[in-house]
């Protein structure tokens, strides 16, 4: 629908291979019509921006809460799901090579921001 989504994310974390700290930051789909819907931009308070590449995850229900879902992997928060409130999609996020080989030894956690305040 091409609202942002705007979170205080509370821990550092990880897209990829980019770490970014602590902060409030937008999540968007990128301004471009061609590209896939799965293709969104973080844009951080600080001026970091970072263009990535998700699958989209097709849901039986429609979210009830806008979430930011991390995988906690030795204290590193990798993000790893987008749920938009009202959507039935959710956007994933490939997952590293150490964060699969942290699920695979089961030393990984989940962890979930809810995003209270998406408006600007």
């Amino acid at each position: 629908n091409g609202s942002a989504i705007k979170v205080n994310v509370p821990t550092a974390f990880v897209i990829s291979d980019a770490t970014f700290d602590a902060g409030i930051y937008t999540i968007e789909r990128t301004p471009s019509t061609i590209d896939s819907p799965s293709l969104l931009v973080l844009r951080g308070g600080n001026g970091e921006t970072m263009i990535f590449d998700t699958m989209i995850a097709r849901s039986n229900e429609t979210a009830n809460d806008t979430e930011l879902v991390f995988d906690t992997v030795d204290g590193t928060n990798y993000l790893s799901k987008i749920v938009v409130k009202g959507q039935s999609t959710v956007n994933e996020l490939q997952k590293t090579k150490a964060q699969k080989k942290a699920i695979a030894n089961g030393v990984s956690s989940v962890h979930v921001v809810t995003v209270t305040n998406t408006g600007f």
